[in-house]
């Protein structure tokens, strides 16, 4: 579960990277429009439009850019839970082998026990 909850929010960063990409493509397209245009004649009207979208996009980026660090915290975060849960699982698992192990020697110890007084009194059987 933790797991599926990194990945789901993975895929959200990477969803919000690539808006932020597309808005930094924009924002060269914006720039280059702008020079290719300084070398023609202008006008106000044209520039305030240009300057007024530039600004939306700067705003744009900024908001996006502190969205996807907001965000890669919790990734993070979530990266560190499912981490932590690994290890917890890690160390079931070694605590379930030992406990395993534990009880298969009981088990030998019990059939030994069961043989040594199996064979004794086949022993004293026999002897009578």
């Amino acid at each position: 579960m933790a797991e599926e909850e990194l990945s789901r929010r993975q895929r959200e960063l990477d969803l919000l990277q690539e808006e932020l990409d597309c808005l930094l493509q924009e924002e060269q397209k914006l720039f280059k429009f702008y020079r290719e245009r300084q070398a023609k004649a202008l006008n106000v009207h044209l520039l305030r439009n240009i300057e007024s979208y530039r600004s939306l996009l700067q705003d744009c980026v900024e908001c996006k850019r502190q969205g996807l660090q907001q965000y890669l915290g919790k990734v993070e975060e979530q990266r560190q839970v499912v981490v932590d849960s690994w290890r917890s699982c890690q160390v079931l698992e070694r605590l379930k082998e030992k406990d395993l192990m534990r009880c298969r020697q009981d088990e030998k110890v019990k059939e030994q026990r069961f043989h040594d007084e199996l064979s004794l009194r086949q022993y004293l059987w026999n002897r009578e």
